[in-house]
């Protein structure tokens, strides 16, 4: 089952990747749209139209480093040129109660 959760949900939401191996911009790092998560959840074209107007960030992290975000934020990751492995943890912390209804599916 497939659930979208609210905006307001998606705002309260943090995500930590803690890096297992280097991400070197040949190893497809993650990209991020900056500021991108300041305008709520946006349509396909809306979030085409600023990438191409702020452009994106690759976010290089050596091993063992870390990186927050929030998941409204316009992500993606390249495909890997490298042979090179790409593990990260992705860790989603959020309010343990949610709204309208809603409840995790697990939680710790």
């Amino acid at each position: 089952m497939f659930v979208q959760p609210p905006a307001p949900v998606l705002e309260s939401l943090v995500a930590v990747r803690a890096h297992l191996d280097d991400s070197g911009p040949d190893s497809g790092p993650l990209r991020v749209v900056p500021g991108s998560h300041r305008h709520g959840r946006l349509s396909a074209d809306a979030a085409r139209a600023m990438r191409e107007d702020r452009g994106e960030v690759a976010c290089i992290a050596a091993r063992g480093e870390a990186i927050a975000m929030r998941p409204l934020l316009l992500h993606s990751s390249s495909k890997a040129r490298a042979r090179s492995r790409r593990r990260v943890l992705h860790i989603l912390f959020g309010p343990p109660d949610l709204p309208c209804g809603l409840r995790w599916h697990s939680a710790v």
